[in-house]
């Protein structure tokens, strides 16, 4: 029932919860019990709006590939102090293979995207970088923001523990 919920609530976290109740055959007041309880265990890290970010003005999304000079113990939690002050990075992973690191950024036009390639090295002074290079998306083929929920598992483990 669990994942039922889950299932609908990455669909539309802004549905009722009488339609969202009914949709799974559950009264409203175990549906809201069981949406709590994952909230409180974190299951559900938040409810948050998908904008449209063609019509917010943001027209460039942009992958940097960053290969270290060194690794360094703690190296994430320096990009991520860095990061904290740069809203246009989506997300950053570190990697393994090639690259250490891949970034997603968003950025309203070239010109934008132009100028914070030019002060790259400067922003990311702390982090050993050995190489960087920065590709541009010329069509997004297909963007979800749903996880894949699977039956059983660790998340039934976890919830009916609780």
């Amino acid at each position: 029932m669990d994942l039922k919920i889950l299932g609908r609530l990455q669909k539309d976290c802004g549905q009722s919860l009488d339609l969202l109740s009914d949709s799974v055959g559950l009264s409203s007041t175990s549906c809201y019990r069981r949406i709590r309880r994952m909230e409180s265990v974190g299951i559900i890290k938040a409810k948050v709006a998908v904008l449209d970010e063609h019509k917010l003005g943001i027209q460039v999304t942009a992958f940097f590939l960053i290969k270290l000079d060194k690794d360094s113990n703690g190296i994430d939690r320096k990009m991520q102090h860095i990061l904290a002050s740069h809203p246009e990075i989506q997300d950053c992973y570190l990697m393994t293979g090639e690259f250490d690191f891949v970034m997603v950024a968003k950025f309203r036009d070239a010109t934008e995207y132009t100028d914070y390639i030019y002060r790259f090295l400067e922003t990311y002074r702390e982090i050993p970088i050995r190489t960087y290079s920065s590709t541009l998306v010329v069509r997004t083929v297909k963007k979800s923001y749903e996880l894949p929920l699977y039956g059983g598992g660790v998340l039934m483990v976890y919830i009916s523990v609780i």
